[in-house]
């Protein structure tokens, strides 16, 4: 068996996928899972799916959600009670996003630009859509969040490494839709500006960083970062001939955003 929460939530069982009916079971089961194999106290579970406000028969009412999501389930016995609440039991390797987080830890600790590569190809292959299912409640959405701002650093590794191969071209339109979607994202632009100049385009870098400089400036009311900056100044004196390796980080991503 296993859970899918990059996108939809959804379980499968062998080649079957199996949709969890009804938003409140949707709900309970991403709950469950975004703490999977402990257990979630049952006022943790209700105020998630009453929206901070259940009624006296919520600990009834909860009983019988979990009665049928239990039912849903191929294997009963990974939802059971205990400890004042409940627990969903997943064994490594069935959570996409524990596999996600898996490949991500790799990349860190992998030298190589082609190995990198096809890590974080492989993580964001896990992906169909918002994590779990764009559920509005505030511990799903939070996670969701976290999981989301992972994957967009992963992407700028993924177009780094790009350019470690000496790809600048083959990245160019990619980068370019992507800094489109996430126009605040400073290492996005930084990673366009590389891209264009390496492939010979120098007025088309300089015009990238006019665009970053004018998003940043209306939507923040902030300069472009130092990275940015001086990376406009190298492309102004015919560079980058060796760019650095790094860029904005995804520190400064995160205050910048």
């Amino acid at each position: 068996m296993e859970f899918e929460v990059l996108g939809p939530i959804t379980l499968v069982s062998g080649a079957r996928a199996i949709p969890v009916p009804g938003r409140l079971r949707r709900v309970l089961l991403g709950v469950l899972l975004a703490d999977a194999n402990h257990f979630v106290r049952a006022d943790v579970l209700a105020d998630a799916l009453w929206d901070g406000d259940p009624d006296r028969r919520a600990a009834r009412k909860l009983h019988w959600h979990v009665h049928k999501l239990r039912s849903v389930l191929p294997d009963r016995e990974r939802l059971d009670s205990g400890h004042g609440g409940y627990r969903i039991v997943v064994r490594p390797g069935e959570l996409d996003a524990e596999r996600f987080e898996a490949l991500a830890g790799r990349v860190a600790g992998e030298p190589r630009p082609a190995e990198r590569t096809a890590l974080i190809r492989e993580a964001l292959a896990l992906w169909h859509g918002t994590p779990y299912g764009g559920l509005d409640v505030p511990v799903l959405a939070d996670e969701a969040l976290r999981l989301t701002e992972r994957r967009l650093v992963l992407l700028e590794q993924l177009h780094q490494a790009e350019l470690d191969l000496g790809r600048h071209a083959a990245v160019v339109v990619e980068l370019t839709g992507l800094v489109r979607r996430y126009p605040l994202r400073e290492r996005l632009h930084y990673l366009l500006m590389v891209a264009l100049s390496l492939d010979g385009r120098r007025a088309e870098a300089l015009d990238a960083y006019r665009g970053a400089r004018r998003v940043l400036v209306r939507q923040l009311g902030l300069e472009p970062g130092r990275a940015l900056r001086d990376l406009e100044r190298r492309i102004l004196a015919d560079g980058p001939a060796a760019w650095p390796a790094t860029g904005p980080s995804g520190g400064d991503q995160m205050t910048r955003r």
